[in-house]
């Protein structure tokens, strides 16, 4: 009996080449939704008569508009070129753009100091940093580490200010030494975890 080969089977594209815009709204998104938000934090630190919340909240605004500027002009080049480099080059930028922003929304949100804050700060910026770097390739892995792991050592350091500096305003402080052990612990908890699967991922 005659036998014959199965067809090949064309393995699917990756999810980052899946995610290349391919209508010309579809551009602009992420950058404008980014831009929104740095410009509520811009407002909220304006707002603030504390000096020491407001810079946080500023710098936090001025890192994601950047970051949105950047995401505008990848995610313009690969809808533009439609190449699996450009669609790479826009998965980078959307990934650094993600994992910073929201490590810096989270160290934001403990260094200004409120519980309110603090809680909305995780709330927003841990998820963005895993939401960020869905598509599991080792960049993505390298980035949500060491995202987490600078949350968690600046978290350590404010805790530390927190208990032995007595300059520190007192409602600061109990947030500093009450809450950011905790944000600490959960950071370097998933630091260690994407570090341990970033071994036994394969190249990109």
């Amino acid at each position: 009996m005659e036998t014959r080969d199965e067809d090949p089977v064309e393995e699917a594209p990756p999810g980052w080449v899946l995610r290349t815009p391919t209508r010309w709204r579809e551009v602009w998104v992420l950058p404008l939704l980014a831009l929104g938000v740095a410009a509520l934090m811009i407002v909220a630190g304006s707002a603030s008569a504390d000096v020491l919340a407001r810079v946080p909240w500023v710098t936090a605004a001025v890192v994601m508009s950047a970051g949105a500027v950047a995401l505008a002009v990848a995610g313009w080049r690969a809808y533009r070129d439609q190449t699996r480099g450009a669609s790479w080059d826009l998965h980078r930028t959307a990934v650094l753009a993600g994992v910073a922003s929201g490590a810096v929304v989270m160290v934001a949100s403990l260094v200004a100091g409120g519980a309110i804050g603090v809680a909305m700060g995780a709330l927003g910026g841990l998820p963005t940093i895993m939401w960020s770097a869905r598509s599991i390739t080792r960049f993505d892995r390298t980035a949500v580490s060491v995202a987490c792991t600078v949350v968690a050592v600046v978290s350590l350091v404010l805790v530390v200010v927190g208990l032995t500096v007595d300059v520190v305003p007192h409602g600061r402080a109990t947030v500093w030494a009450g809450v950011a052990p905790l944000v600490a612990v959960i950071t370097a908890v998933f630091a260690f975890v994407q570090f341990r699967a970033l071994a036994r991922t394969p190249s990109d």
